[in-house]
């Protein structure tokens, strides 16, 4: 069942590289089977502290009279489960789990010899049965509080517990809505309502009549669990997905919470941990952090979050849900209990300290402008990361104390290392003056590639490793960067009308001139804003932005993209709404939003193609997801659909090849369209993608007679079920084929001609949709029908 191990058993190697600051191991309790939440008890006659762990299979109670010899004293078998979360008030456990039996209680009075229970599964009023739930908190005034029950839509249960026997007594119902977890004080109400991704407020002082007093979403809308500080002035959160934050708020005034600060890990960022639970303690947070173990932060100053202890359960990989699931803080002794999922019980001893802050501003010392972006590094072994705000403050700290030499640095600017002295529960306060480097002018030229002609008003951007900057060519086509720091850049210049051209790893100083070439035709990587507009109707959030996109998550899955389609130019694309924080919190809502490519002047091509990258997410909500990305081209007169595209998918997809006169009369008023929406009410997440836009000339412009003259024709057009193509060639040919391609430029049929003229049914096994059919003679092609298969 268990295996108790004590501290001086361990091997050396069973301990090396286990990360630990400020905590330390005093014994463990392993099982066979795997764990979920942890609680504590102390017996307030005795004086014997107790571990309460939740197995798949039951209740293990172990004594922490010897902390160092932790042991199991008794066991509660239960239905198997992987939830189990615990609790108590008096001499009694109350615990849930996620199968069936209900609400276990049981009777501590009799530990260390022996312990009773029952297994509370009342018929509630109006709500039916109860079996399961999913977590469970109990007030100080002895109200139970249960959440994610398979009752009252998983809306709050609220019951009496403050019996003499310790049997439950139902109260009320709360609002029905889902709850993952809860906390409540001073008739507060704390729920984590996980779907709704936020964090939501409650009145319960009439437990009859409870009012709803504030919601607030968290970071990755997907609240797991909240609890809130000593003074109930600060909520601190956690959502349960990759790369997540532990979110700090102010709740003084509900009408106006105010996000504080953000914490996770600084050590494995970007690398998928997941934060689990957090518990307060003294102004110190105390969070089980799944593969990180388990983390202590000083949270004394809510407005600059510190690590300052910690000690990692888990010795696998890092990123998914593995490692420490639960944390108890609150036993007298200030021992600590960890429950890691496959590795057992934890028994800590804390060492707790205060942090060294050390915040300040960061000013040029030429101009005293203050500095956005300024990086700034503590030299120490305790990770750390601080960085200037748009009005130069940065706000970082440690718990190491000493003298560090700290760096600060910002591209254009010389790093300036000071000696700083930080001490424990200290805050120290710095003004920084940073001097720019020297600078160069740097000049060039656009021009047209084959005829030298300038290409006026083409955008230039000089990218190097850190730092760029942007200008635009005069009318001759020159242009000029008036202060460009030394160093190696990748120089690109574009214009709508043309493809980019670029000059690459090329070293710029004083004396460097450049000359770009630019191609006839039009691209748009989206390094430089070329004039695309965008609008929308009814839309409330979720507005086409050209950025660097800032990913977003549903319970792990991309919705946003977090980066731009691959191997182009630059970093930015077009997305619906790139606020970040949570996954619902800037996806379309309620409407339609549409992007809009300047004008293309193609009367002149022969066979204009476009080619690009989209993205498109749609899921959650209400019902089943219904929404779509539409990508369009008009000449000015009429408009078409060239794709329709309802598959959700958390990936850049390529449009492939469409030829556009297949689709429309050639004009000089040509525009591409991308438009999606999100339907009223529905719910849904909704988040779109452009990028890599591309139109070239694929056809010829030579003045020879063409080789052969065909006809093509088809009827009916558009059909339902079958249409017939109708060919005839006017000269003999070697090799003669009909090939049918779709919108995404596969090739989906293809038949021989063996005669100069003839007739060939063709679309019964298509799905419906838009086709091209191209008579191909002799590796030429001779003519292009569209075909519409109406679904």
């Amino acid at each position: 069942m268990k295996k108790a191990l004590l501290l001086f058993f361990f091997s050396a190697t069973y301990y090396f590289g286990i990360a630990q600051l400020n905590m330390s191991l005093l014994s463990e309790v392993q099982y066979n089977v795997d764990l979920s939440d942890v609680w504590g008890w102390a017996d307030p006659e005795t004086g014997i502290e107790y571990g309460l762990v939740g197995l798949r299979n039951g209740v293990s109670i172990v004594s922490l009279e010897d902390p160092a010899d932790a042991h199991e004293v008794a066991f509660v078998p239960g239905p198997n489960s992987i939830w189990r979360d615990l609790k108590t008030w008096g001499h009694f456990a109350y615990v849930t789990n996620e199968t069936s039996n209900g609400l276990l209680v049981i009777d501590l009075s009799g530990l260390p010899n022996s312990v009773s229970y029952i297994e509370w599964t009342p018929t509630l009023p109006n709500l039916g049965a109860l079996s399961s739930c999913h977590n469970l908190y109990i007030d100080e005034y002895g109200y139970c509080y249960l959440a994610g029950c398979n009752l009252n839509n998983g809306g709050m249960l609220i019951l009496n517990v403050d019996t003499a026997t310790g049997e439950p007594e139902f109260v009320s119902a709360a609002p029905p809505v889902y709850a993952h977890d809860v906390y409540t004080v001073s008739n507060h109400m704390y729920s984590s309502e996980i779907y709704a991704g936020h964090m939501a407020i409650y009145d319960v002082t009439d437990k009859q009549n409870i009012q709803l007093l504030a919601t607030q979403p968290t970071p990755s809308s997907f609240t797991h669990n909240i609890w809130v500080n000593e003074e109930e002035t600060v909520a601190f959160t956690t959502d349960e997905v990759a790369n997540a934050w532990v979110a700090a708020y102010d709740i003084t005034d509900l009408n106006n919470i105010v996000e504080l600060d953000r914490y996770k890990p600084i050590a494995t960022i970007g690398q998928n941990v997941i934060p689990h639970n957090v518990h307060v303690w003294d102004n110190y947070l105390l969070i089980s952090y799944y593969t990180d173990g388990g983390r202590v932060v000083d949270a004394s100053r809510p407005t600059n979050l510190i690590e300052v202890g910690n000690y990692d359960t888990w010795l696998g990989g890092n990123g998914g849900f593995d490692g420490a699931w639960g944390l108890y803080p609150f036993l007298p002794s200030q021992t600590v209990l960890v429950s890691d999922i496959g590795n057992g019980l934890y028994v800590l001893k804390p060492t707790f300290k205060r942090a060294c802050w050390l915040e300040g501003i960061v000013r040029d010392s030429i101009t005293g402008e203050l500095l956005k972006d300024v990086q700034v590094a503590i030299n120490s072994s305790q990770p750390n990361q601080g960085v200037t705000d748009a009005f130069g403050k940065f706000e970082t700290g440690q718990v190491l104390s000493g003298a560090f030499e700290v760096e600060f640095s910002k591209p254009g600017y010389q790093n300036k290392i000071l000696e700083v002295l930080l001490e424990n529960g200290v805050l120290t306060e710095l003004e920084v003056e940073l001097a720019p480097l020297i600078s160069y002018a740097i000049t060039g030229q656009a021009i047209q590639d084959g005829n030298g002609q300038p290409v006026p008003g083409a955008l230039v951007v000089a990218q190097g490793e850190v730092i760029s900057y942007n200008t635009i060519a005069d009318a001759s086509g020159n242009f000029t960067f008036g202060s460009v720091i030394a160093g190696n850049y990748d120089v690109y210049a574009g214009k709508w009308g043309y493809r980019h051209g670029a000059v690459e790893n090329i070293a710029l100083s004083g004396n460097t001139s450049l000359t770009i070439e630019l191609e006839k035709g039009y691209q748009d990587d989206f390094i430089f804003d070329q004039g695309w507009a965008t609008n929308s109707e009814g839309a409330t959030s979720g507005f086409w932005v050209r950025a660097e996109p800032i990913g977003t998550f549903n319970n792990n899955t991309p919705v946003n993209p977090e980066f731009d389609a691959p191997n182009d130019l630059g970093t930015d694309c077009y997305v619906t709404g790139n606020g970040g924080g949570g996954v619902g919190d800037d996806d379309v809502d309620n409407g339609a939003v549409t992007l809009t490519s300047p004008v293309m002047e193609l009367s002149s091509y022969i066979d204009p193609v476009f080619t690009g990258r989209y993205w498109f997410y749609n899921g959650g909500g209400n019902g089943q997801p219904n929404d779509a990305l539409s990508i369009r081209v008009t000449n000015g007169t009429e408009e078409v659909e060239l794709l329709n595209i309802t598959q959700s998918q958390s990936l850049w997809r390529p449009t492939g090849e469409i030829h556009l006169a297949d689709f429309i009369t050639l004009t000089d008023q040509v525009q591409l369209i991308f438009e999606t929406s999100d339907l009223p009410q529905s719910g849904h997440l909704v988040e779109a993608g452009v990028d890599q836009i591309l139109v070239e000339d694929m056809g010829t412009t030579g003045t020879e007679e063409a080789v052969f003259n065909a006809r093509l024709s088809a009827f009916p057009n558009p059909f339902q079920s079958q249409s017939t193509i109708s060919y005839e060639l006017e000269k003999a040919f070697g090799q003669a084929t009909l090939q049918v391609y779709n919108t995404f430029g596969q090739e989906v049929q293809r038949f021989e001609l063996l005669d100069s003229s003839g007739q060939i049914g063709l679309g019964a096994e298509l799905p419906g949709g838009a086709y091209l059919a191209r008579l191909m003679v002799d590796d030429q092609l001779v003519e292009t029908i569209r075909l519409v298969k109406v679904k």
